[in-house]
C-alpha cells in the first residue's frame, strides 16, 4: 500500500500532505490490529488461568469434594451455572457496555467450553463413555446457534471440530457393534457434509467467513482420501450397510436441493454442487460393487484432484481470496511431490530424481510468487 501511495504522489493523483495522512492512518491501523491480537492472547490466557484456578480450588478443598460426592448432581448444577454466568457476562460486556468487546467474546467462547464440560460431567456421573459420538453431537447443537447469534468465529471452529469428532466416534462405535469397516467412507463423509453446508446460499451471503471455513476444512479430508486412492486401491470396498449408504444419499439430496435453489448468476457454485454429487455417487458405486477396477479408481482419483486444484485457483483468483489460493498451493505441492516421488523414484536415477524435482519446485515457486504479487498489486 505504501508503494501505491508513493506512485499516486509521483503521478500527482494526491498531494504529499494527503499521502502523509494516509500513511499515518495505515500505521495506526496496523498498531490497532496488533493491540487487538495481544488483547485476545491475554484474554485467552486469563480465561485458562481462571478455569485452572476454579478446578484447583475445588480439588484443594476436601469439604467441597465430599459434598460433591454426596450430591453428584451438585457438580453438574455448579458447572452449568458457571456456563450461564460466563455467557451472560460475556454478552453484557461485548454488546451492552461495549467497552471490552474482545473480553466479552472470550467469555462467550468460554461458556461453550463449559457447556461441553457439563455434558462430560453428566456422562461421568451416569457412566457414559466420554468418547461418545452422541455426546459430541449434543454439545455441537448446543453451541452452534451461539456461533451465528454472536458471529463468533472461534465457536464456529469449535463446532467444526465437534462435528468431526462426532462422526469419527460414532462410526468407531458402529464398527465395534456392527462389524463395519471404515474404508474411505469416514473422511469423505466429513468432507462432503462440511463442504455442502458451506455452499448454502444464506451462509455465502451473510456468513461468508463461516462458509469459507466449512469449505476449506471439508476439502482437506477429501483431498487426503483422493491422494491415498492415487497410490493404493483395494479390489473391493464392499459395504452395503444403511449406516454408510443413508448419509451419502442424504448428501446427494441436500446438494440437489441446494442446486435447485441456486441463482442463475451462481454458475460456479452450481458446478460445485454437481461435483459433490458426482463425487459421492462414485463413492457409493465403489462401496456397493463387489469388485472395482484398481486402475480406473486411480485415474478417477487423479482427475478429481486435478479438478479440485483447477477450481481452487479459478475461485481464488476470480474472487481474489488468498485463503483459497493458499490451500490450493499446498494441495498442488503435495500432489506433485507425492506423484513425482511415487513414479520418479523407480524410473529415474537418484541424483537426477532430486535435481529435476528441486528445479521443478523452484520454477513452480517462482510461478506462484509472481501470481501472488499480481494479486497483491490488484488489491492495492
Amino acid at each position: 500500500m505504501k508503494n501505491l501511495i508513493k506512485k499516486w504522489v509521483d503521478n500527482n493523483v494526491i498531494t504529499e500532505e494527503t499521502a502523509k495522512i494516509l500513511l499515518e492512518d495505515i500505521n495506526n491501523e496496523k498498531i490497532r490490529k496488533r493491540r487487538i491480537k495481544i488483547n485476545i492472547l491475554i484474554y485467552t490466557i486469563a480465561i485458562i488461568f481462571i478455569g485452572i484456578g476454579v478446578i484447583s480450588f475445588i480439588a484443594a478443598n476436601d469439604w467441597l469434594i465430599q459434598i460433591f460426592n454426596k450430591i453428584p448432581v451438585l457438580q453438574i448444577i455448579s458447572l452449568a451455572v458457571f456456563s450461564i454466568l460466563s455467557l451472560f457476562f460475556g454478552y453484557k460486556i461485548a454488546y451492552e457496555h461495549q467497552k471490552f468487546t474482545k473480553l466479552g467474546h472470550s467469555l462467550i467462547f468460554l461458556s461453550t467450553i463449559l457447556i461441553g464440560g457439563t455434558y462430560g460431567l453428566i456422562g461421568q456421573n451416569y457412566h457414559i463413555n466420554a468418547n461418545n459420538g452422541p455426546l459430541f453431537f449434543i454439545w455441537l447443537i448446543s453451541i452452534l446457534p451461539l456461533a451465528y447469534i454472536f458471529k463468533n468465529f472461534a465457536i464456529n471452529l469449535l463446532s467444526i471440530l465437534l462435528f468431526v469428532l462426532f462422526v469419527i466416534f460414532y462410526y468407531m462405535d458402529l464398527a465395534l457393534d456392527e462389524g463395519l469397516t471404515w474404508t474411505v467412507f469416514i473422511p469423505v463423509l466429513i468432507g462432503t457434509v462440511l463442504y455442502s453446508v458451506g455452499n448454502i446460499n444464506i451462509l455465502i451471503d451473510k456468513f461468508n467467513k463461516f462458509s469459507l471455513s466449512y469449505k476449506l476444512t471439508g476439502l482437506v479430508p477429501i483431498f487426503i482420501t483422493l491422494l491415498i486412492l492415487t497410490c493404493s486401491v483395494e479390489k473391493s470396498y464392499l459395504q452395503t450397510s444403511v449406516f454408510y449408504l443413508a448419509p451419502l444419499i442424504f448428501v446427494i439430496l441436500f446438494n440437489l436441493i441446494n442446486f435447485a435453489l441456486k441463482k442463475s448468476a451462481d454458475a460456479l457454485f452450481k458446478i460445485e454442487s454437481l461435483f459433490i454429487i458426482t463425487f459421492v455417487l462414485c463413492l457409493i458405486l465403489i462401496l456397493i460393487l463387489p469388485e472395482v477396477s484398481v486402475p480406473f479408481v486411480m485415474v478417477l482419483a487423479h482427475l478429481a484432484i486435478i479438478t479440485m486444484i483447477t477450481a481452487g485457483y479459478n475461485y481464488g483468483y476470480k474472487f481474489e481470496n488468498n485463503h483459497i489460493i493458499g490451500i490450493t498451493n499446498w494441495f498442488l505441492i503435495i500432489y506433485i511431490a507425492t506423484t513425482y516421488s511415487r513414479w520418479g523414484w523407480n524410473y529415474i536415477e537418484k541424483a537426477t530424481f532430486f535435481i529435476l524435482g528441486g528445479l521443478g519446485l523452484l520454477i513452480f515457486g517462482m510461478f506462484l510468487e509472481n501470481k501472488r504479487k499480481k494479486l497483491i498489486k490488484k488489491d492495492n
